[in-house]
């Protein structure tokens, strides 16, 4: 069958915040209703009640206020375009901190696993001596609800004072996920659960870190939005650099573990590999986190060293474990609010600043490659 060749819409925007989120708002605003909609529905499915997470939404907004004041200015704007409140947008920014949070509980609880429906996200870094362009890589399978599918955008942000950049995220979402600048820093990430998660309430979201890992021109300076403050939430950060390095870090509230690649390749999915995070919640709900990092690493080794892009697509299409493989299905027995599947799979070529973007699981939907420089 041969794959679709649907692309994942990409938006150009600039310099002022507010204005590049006014037209993220305005040209997705029925993406973001639909998105804020299957939201309130998967915290519904877990216990938090529309209005709760709506006033989680405004507690938030007033902590990232006080934290990153272009970011809630692009959050503004994402408003005012979609016609939506400040507050649901901001709910939209948090959602990863209150989706893990409930992920988390509903794993101590060990009640009903089965329709739990956790998250899944494999992600891989190569260094240059085992690429065949001699670039360094990161890629990844984002593995996350049903209901984004077809609500996502690569957001690719040309600017003069802060590094351009180009990112993937999601419809009403400031921060972008997987991405890389003009300065060669790229990003990919997986979400992590400890038991003690919620320790420190209201610390900037994940989502904003992301961002700012973007909005660094210096590979030091990518890695102080991940370290310089205490989280609520535990989550993977792989960060890369086009001149051959790559740092995966592990975090959690109070505590970071940093792993680096073995024989040029590193990869993650979501259980913590280093200790002293507490213990780790996410194997409890999806076990299929102990076998994905560890099979993609041994898919991406085989070929012994200078891999192509048609190798890392070839391993991002690995189903061993179906549903629950390196590329995700739903699954017909979760509740449909819980049900995951790839989203949408990337391979970013730091040295060309370039993202191959699959807009689904890469099964069946094609890779197409958006360069940072909009010409080309």
């Amino acid at each position: 069958m041969a794959p679709i060749q649907q692309q994942m819409p990409v938006l150009d925007v600039g310099e002022d915040p507010f204005e590049r989120g006014e037209t993220h708002g305005r040209v997705f605003a029925a993406s973001v209703a639909s998105n804020l909609e299957t939201y309130l529905r998967r915290f519904e499915a877990s216990g938090l009640d529309r209005d709760a997470a709506r006033a989680e939404g405004a507690r938030w907004l007033a902590a990232m206020q006080r934290q990153n004041a272009d970011y809630c200015a692009e959050m503004a704007g994402i408003a005012k375009g979609s016609e939506r409140s400040e507050a649901e947008i901001a709910l939209l920014n948090a959602r990863y901190e209150l989706a893990f949070t409930l992920f988390g509980k509903d794993a101590q609880a060990r009640e009903d696993l089965l329709s739990v429906g956790p998250d899944g996200c494999t992600t891989f870094g190569l260094l240059p001596e085992v690429a065949a362009n001699g670039h360094t890589w990161l890629g990844q399978n984002w593995d996350w609800l049903e209901g984004v599918h077809g609500h996502c955008l690569v957001l690719r942000a040309t600017r003069r004072h802060a590094p351009s950049f180009l990112c993937l995220t999601e419809a009403g979402i400031a921060g972008g996920k997987m991405g890389v600048n003009e300065c060669g820093v790229g990003l990919v990430e997986n979400g992590l659960a400890s038991s003690r998660d919620g320790a420190n309430p209201f610390q900037k979201p994940f989502h904003m870190r992301c961002r700012e890992v973007l909005d660094a021109g210096r590979f030091d300076d990518a890695l102080r939005p991940i370290l310089d403050t205490k989280r609520t939430c535990s989550a993977n950060f792989v960060v890369g650099h086009a001149d051959g390095e790559i740092i995966d870090i592990e975090t959690s509230p109070d505590h970071v573990t940093y792993l680096y690649p073995d024989g040029g390749i590193v990869t993650h999915s979501n259980h913590f590999v280093g200790t002293g995070h507490g213990e780790s919640q996410m194997e409890k709900v999806g076990p299929s986190t102990l076998f994905r990092a560890a099979r993609l690493k041994r898919l991406l080794a085989m070929k012994g060293g200078k891999l192509a892009p048609d190798d890392m697509q070839a391993a991002a299409r690995d189903t061993f474990g179906a549903p629950n493989g390196i590329c995700r299905s739903p699954d017909p027995r979760l509740p449909e609010a819980k049900r995951t599947m790839t989203a949408a799979s990337v391979l970013i070529d730091l040295g060309a600043r370039t993202m191959h973007v699959a807009n689904g699981p890469p099964t069946d939907f094609a890779y197409h490659p958006v360069p940072l420089d909009p010409r080309g």
